[in-house]
């Protein structure tokens, strides 16, 4: 069984948190000034990405190291979905290119690079 090291999910959960609270204060902040829009699209933008991420963060043991790798590409797309939120639908899209450079780092990577890559982020 194979898992992400421990500093590497919590550096993660700490940041995805701190982008849905900035995202809260920016809907809020637009709301006083007049414009619901943000708030609007927060439930889709914000929370459901949020609870796609929660539930990658929360996943403790994977069978395989690719299966790892690929939860760690997705937490990491989703935490740029929260990021960058115009370009969300883009970086939604661009979840089976995650999984693709996931499966070239498997299959094509020399095996010291990808040996040593293993070693800092999973258990």
């Amino acid at each position: 069984m194979y898992r992400l090291k421990p500093p590497v999910v919590q550096l993660m959960i700490f940041l995805a948190a701190g982008l849905v609270a900035f995202r809260g204060y920016l809907a809020v902040a637009d709301i006083a000034s007049g414009d619901p829009s943000e708030a609007l699209a927060f439930p889709l933008t914000v929370i459901l990405p949020g609870l796609a991420f929660a539930f990658l963060a929360l996943r403790r043991d994977m069978s395989s190291q690719e299966g790892t790798l690929m939860q760690l590409g997705a937490m990491i797309q989703i935490l740029l979905i929260l990021a960058l939120p115009r370009f969300g639908l883009h970086l939604a899209l661009g979840f089976p290119i995650v999984f693709l450079i996931v499966e070239l780092v498997e299959t094509k990577m020399p095996v010291m690079i990808k040996v040593k890559i293993l070693h800092r982020l999973l258990i």
